[in-house]
């Protein structure tokens, strides 16, 4: 399948379903789901009276998740679990101005991944450092150094020309009359709120698909159906174009600089463990790689059971175990409008989850291999925006902090 970049601009009020803590409230969530666009396809499709063609030309595209970005051409991106920040003063050290010109550099966002594996597999090969591994913020405050603890960061980040920035979509509240199901009127005393993103930026994405016209399709849904729920009661109105100069380093290229930045840290940590006596190789041997979660997944072990271990079946049919990782469990449902009925509920690895695998295949058949499992997801459900993963993640170069 070829890969599209799609841009989706809001003109109103969006509302992507989510959790609801209360009955009489109504949730959202930051980004658009792949599952949404997929929805608002199926039932223009379904509005034309092409209903014999929704499954054959939806089951011809996988559709990724849209994340909060400020412009078409840059590619908004959830902060992986292993990004860290300053307790005292968050937030990056060159940051792009908001809305209002105003710049609010913090101490500094750092990657902890390199870090992190590149001590564990030391220790697995025996070696014993000297001091415990812990993070502190090394920015100057004044005339001292910051010292404050690094904790994670969570949500979204955007890297523009002008620096980076943390991307944070403005929620507003609407409360509003409950309706009767009997007499299609105002029911007495029933009142619900409803939480929605403000129309701000634009949501950038993936999708995956061997039809061109499958992206004329797209835009003619979103823009006469509608993107989200309550599209009829004035939320979801957006357009649809293609993105095309959002730009992407290639796997090879995300996977050489992955080793070579791994490759830097373990030497600087080798030394440091040689300094007690222990003899630990210069270099890591083999390939690694990352593979991030930019949507929940469902998952299940090599047994068939659910899990929130990442196991990958290798180009020869081997079980491939991560060697390190780091996730968190979230619920996965929804609502199927074309059924009237609530999807299947499962656990699910969260997005910003990241795995850690090592790998003797030599770098052509590797870089082939995970090309194709980036462009198919993993997990179950794929089609609707599950599973949807990022190899070698750009910001696990981001060891310094930015």
């Amino acid at each position: 399948m070829k890969e599209y970049f799609v841009a989706v601009t809001p003109h109103g009020p969006l509302r992507m379903g989510d959790l609801k803590p209360r009955g009489d409230y109504f949730g959202t969530r930051s980004y658009i789901p792949g599952a949404v666009l997929r929805g608002a396809l199926a039932e223009w499709l379904k509005a034309q009276g092409r209903e014999s063609e929704i499954v054959s030309l939806v089951g011809r595209v996988r559709f990724g998740n849209l994340f909060p970005s400020e412009v078409e051409q840059a590619w908004g991106l959830p902060f992986p679990t292993t990004a860290l920040e300053c307790k005292l003063e968050g937030g990056f050290r060159s940051t792009a101005s908001d809305r209002e010109g105003v710049s609010r550099p913090g101490h500094g966002i750092r990657d902890g991944l390199l870090l992190f594996v590149a001590y564990s597999e030391l220790e697995t090969l025996g070696a014993q450092f000297p001091v415990p591994l812990q993070l502190r913020c090394m920015a100057q405050r004044g005339e001292e150094c910051c010292g404050g603890r690094m904790e994670r960061v969570s949500g979204f980040y955007v890297r523009l020309p002008e620096g980076w920035r943390v991307r944070e979509m403005e929620r507003g509240l609407l409360t509003k009359v409950a309706l009767s199901r009997y007499r299609r009127a105002a029911q007495e005393q029933m009142l619900y709120r409803v939480s929605a993103l403000r129309p701000q930026g634009c949501f950038v994405g993936r999708i995956w698909t061997d039809d061109d016209s499958v992206i004329d399709t797209l835009r003619e849904a979103v823009e006469h159906i509608g993107v989200g729920a309550l599209t009829t009661r004035g939320f979801g109105a957006a357009r649809l174009r293609e993105a095309k100069q959002v730009s992407l380093p290639s796997l090879a290229e995300r996977l050489r600089e992955f080793n070579e930045k791994l490759g830097e840290v373990w030497r600087d940590l080798a030394d440091l463990a040689r300094q007690v006596g222990n003899a630990v190789p210069d270099e890591p041997s083999g390939t690694y790689f990352s593979v991030d979660l930019l949507a929940p997944a469902v998952l299940n072990d090599t047994q068939g059971l659910p899990t929130l271990k990442l196991c990958l079946r290798g180009p020869d049919g081997s079980w491939l175990e991560p060697i390190w990782w780091a996730t968190q469990p979230t619920f996965v449902g929804g609502f199927s409008t074309a059924w009237g009925l609530p999807k299947p509920t499962a656990l699910g690895s969260a997005p910003g989850s990241v795995y850690v695998f090592r790998s003797e295949l030599p770098e052509a058949q590797l870089v082939s291999w995970l090309e194709n499992l980036e462009a198919h997801g993993v997990g179950q459900r794929t089609d609707e925006g599950l599973g949807e993963i990022l190899v070698c993640h750009p910001f696990h170069r981001e060891v310094m902090p930015v």
